[in-house]
């Protein structure tokens, strides 16, 4: 048990800021913050409550100097333990902090506190005609902070994107109590993005801009029941592939159904999946056309009932029963678990039928719901937390089911977070390299380690990969197997490794290093004319231009860095697929690394990375949605070559016909970055000798 003379000692300087009632060590406050939606269970010392979100700085940095640790919590919804206090400390409850300060409908743009509930800011949206986009299952409850931590999604995810996709702004109070606002339009690299799902690790946000978006004057909803899954999962793959895009495409198996629906459960006998597909926008005879493509694909697969639900009501009852699915089944039984591993889409049955294998080996019950559009499942197994041996069969389900993604090329949260009860899952899912990248960020953000400790990231005792006395876990060299499938290392091409043998030569001599691609904007003639790169060797990217490997069942593809984008479209367009972008200019790495187009960020799925030294990395993949860790993909948008050097990226295209796009008009001064502290540290972890464009990062770092 943690004692209170650590806190006493700051006590009063607390009160002095977040007033002398909201500083709380009584016992019953204490237990209370002591547990959140997942399963573990740890003490804080102090829980601090805010009335103000300018209250938060000055008590972080009392913490801070105090070397106490901390943690932000909202509604404490999360569903793998990321707000319990594993070290102690104190527990900053934000959920008072629940002001919509403003709606701007003309800029789109919605500022808010982190304490305002999901639901409450669609219902002050509505009346002005606009959403947000994002809408997990738990909108009711669930805190716009929270969901900014955990980069929650939700139904709407498939078409308009995650939380990250719909975040402009962010104000953050950093974990040495300075503040900071932050937007991934920012020049360099992209500190906004990195915060989204960092949990409270890297930081705290007090204020968000959220991106609104007008409601669609056409809505349709339709439900249609088939009698497996197997046949759901096919019509959803061939929608998807019919270039169909709906708001939202969602499955239930009949578990599921039946929890949700009782004896209301109107679905023909023998139904044992549901999907729910709706479709949206302005044009009535297009959403129309598209409905009955789909009601065609749907009877292709062996649909049983195809219906549209008639009015508000009907459709109302439908998204009750995918949402109320997860509070159904906790009726069932005292606990439940809700994994959230997600596969490449045209892999989903199979992600599904190991699913229900793993679970009929260890005799547990669980009702599958997934976002069927993006590969996201979520098996919701229900327990008795008393009966030590079923916990047990639980959670070895659990890994075994996390592990079938990987292994199916897929990842390991698509929506949930790690927090504490997936720690041990990053070392199925990364190499070494790649945890030891995450922990330089972490460094980087909060060097003395305070912000929301032993979360994310595997500990000491965990780096074996391993759950103690389980074989079916084995060892990291049986994680590093299935990391392989997951992120192609193979893939690599002669010349991506005659990179990484070259920058490990260069690393050895302490040669610094300039990065060219085709030269659209950093000119090889102009690099010696630079101030600081005089003495730069040049690394031409330029051979990284092999044919890129396109996934037309999966609406993914990778180019190699020194691919031209357009000579990348040209390729896209010739398999019927298209990246939403303006016609841009420059190299596929270049442009990352430029940060000239930042809404290409919301495009990449995955990069492979050559560090300094000549390390590589592995980051992301062909899942579209990825919660595993920190988003370093996104920092290196806007990096300018500085951090390492990209070989290849994989990105989500559509499918169809690209629209008429104007060339995009890029700002002349994309070059221009003053680097601040965080910046400088990061730069010190990835490459602490400034071997690579030296001249960005200019003295000490």
């Amino acid at each position: 048990m943690f004692k209170h003379d650590r806190i006493s000692a700051i006590r009063s300087e607390l009160e002095a800021i977040a007033g002398r009632g909201n500083v709380r060590t009584d016992e019953a406050e204490i237990l209370m913050y002591s547990y959140d939606s997942g399963m573990a269970r740890a003490r804080p010392e102090v829980v601090i409550n805010f009335t103000s979100a300018d209250q938060v700085a000055p008590a972080v940095k009392v913490l801070y100097g105090a070397g106490i640790p901390f943690l932000p919590r909202l509604a404490g919804t999360n569903l793998s333990g990321g707000t319990i206090p594993l070290k102690g400390g104190a527990i900053l409850n934000l959920s008072r902090l629940k002001k919509i300060r403003q709606i701007d409908t003309a800029a789109r743009l919605a500022l808010v506190e982190p304490g305002v509930v999901n639901l409450e800011l669609q219902k002050a949206l509505e009346p002005f005609g606009f959403f947000y986009a994002p809408d997990p299952s738990s909108q009711k409850v669930s805190t716009i902070g929270g969901n900014i931590g955990e980069n929650a999604g939700g139904p709407l995810c498939l078409k308009y994107g995650v939380t990250s996709d719909n975040v402009e702004k962010l104000e953050v109070v950093t974990p040495e109590g300075e503040v900071k606002l932050w937007s991934y339009r920012d020049r360099g690299p992209d500190l906004m993005s990195v915060m989204i799902g960092s949990e409270g690790t890297l930081g705290i946000v007090i204020r968000a801009w959220l991106k609104i978006l007008p409601l669609p004057s056409q809505l349709r909803t339709a439900s249609a029941a088939f009698p497996s899954l197997e046949s759901a999962m096919e019509a959803v793959t061939r929608i998807i592939g019919a270039g169909i895009l709906p708001r939202a495409l969602e499955a239930m198996d009949k578990v599921s159904m039946d929890a949700a629906l009782g004896k209301a459960n109107a679905f023909p006998e023998g139904t044992e999946a549901v999907l729910i597909i709706e479709l949206d926008g302005s044009d009535k005879a297009a959403i129309d056309t598209e409905l009955e493509t789909v009601r065609g694909i749907c009877a292709a697969n062996d649909c049983a009932t195809f219906k549209v639900a008639g009015d508000e009501a009907e459709r109302t009852l439908l998204w009750a029963a995918r949402k109320g699915a997860y509070p159904a089944m906790a009726r069932l039984a005292p606990d439940v678990l809700v994994e959230d591993g997600v596969v490449p889409r045209p892999l989903l049955p199979e992600a599904l039928k190991e699913t229900r294998a793993i679970i009929s080996k260890y005799k547990l019950t669980a009702g599958l719901l997934f976002h069927a559009g993006d590969g996201n499942l979520h098996p919701n197994i229900i327990f008795d937390r008393r009966d030590i041996q079923e916990v047990k069969r639980v959670k070895k389900a659990g890994y075994e089911i996390l592990k079938s993604c990987i292994n199916l090329g897929g990842t390991i949260s698509g929506e949930h977070g790690i927090g504490v009860e997936k720690r041990v899952a990053m070392n199925w899912l990364y190499g070494r390299a790649e945890l030891d990248f995450f922990q330089g960020i972490k460094r980087a953000f909060d060097p003395a380690g305070l912000a929301n400790p032993d979360k994310i990231l595997p500990v000491a005792t965990e780096l074996a990969a391993g759950e103690p006395g389980s074989k079916a876990f084995g060892s990291a060299s049986a994680g590093r197997e299935a990391s392989s499938v997951f992120s192609g290392r193979s893939a690599l091409s002669p010349s991506a490794r005659g990179i990484l043998d070259e920058l490990r030569l260069r690393s050895a001599a302490g040669t610094l290093t300039a990065v060219t691609g085709l030269g659209t904007r950093l000119k090889p003639e102009h690099i010696h004319k630079i101030k600081g790169a005089e003495n730069t060797r040049q690394l031409k990217l330029r051979p990284l231009s092999g044919r890129s490997e396109i996934d037309k069942g999966n609406l993914t593809a990778r180019a190699e860095a020194g691919l031209s984008f357009e000579d990348f479209g040209r390729q896209l367009r010739e398999a019927g697929l298209y990246i939403d972008l303006p016609l841009l200019k420059g190299s596929v790495g270049g442009l990352i690394v430029s940060k000239i187009c930042p809404d290409l960020r919301g495009h990449l799925l995955g990069l492979e990375v050559a560090l300094a030294d000549g390390t590589l990395l592995e980051l992301g993949g062909k899942t579209v949605k990825n919660v595993a860790g920190y988003d370093a993909i996104r920092l290196f948008c806007g990096s300018l070559g500085t951090y390492g050097v990209i070989l290849a990226a994989t990105f989500a295209l559509s499918a169809g016909q690209a629209p008429a796009k104007p060339r995009f008009e890029e700002n002349p001064d994309w070059d221009v970055f003053e680097p601040d502290t965080i910046h400088r540290r990061l730069k010190k972890e990835f490459d602490p000798r400034n071997l690579l464009n030296p001249w960005v990062y200019k003295g000490p770092l």
